[in-house]
């Protein structure tokens, strides 16, 4: 496996055209690393760039609908971590408070 990509090889494991790439990824917003003119696109982006055509496709989404989508699952993710986090630090808190008993 390769560890970067350019944009012909991407659109290739994609199944879609090299412009499509390049549109998602301004729409998206996403960060390609560039050398020059050149991506060089990372297995990670390739995965992130398949879930957004996943889910553009799978609902039948308008390009907006797909934002709302990949943001709500992205909040929901962000909001299982903060819960995580504030569980372990109560489960800290608790196993000092038997420690001291």
């Amino acid at each position: 496996m390769k560890l970067f990509y350019n944009t012909n090889e991407v659109a290739e494991i994609l199944g879609i055209n090299a412009s499509k790439v390049r549109f998602y990824e301004k729409e998206f917003k996403l960060r390609f690393e560039r050398v020059g003119r050149e991506r060089k696109i990372t297995q990670k982006d390739i995965d992130r760039l398949r879930q957004i055509i996943e889910e553009k496709t799978k609902g039948n989404l308008t390009l907006k609908g797909t934002h709302r989508r990949l943001n709500k699952k992205t909040d929901v993710n962000k909001n299982k971590n903060a819960l995580k986090a504030r569980l372990l630090t109560i489960r800290a808190f608790l196993q000092e408070t038997l420690d001291q008993i």
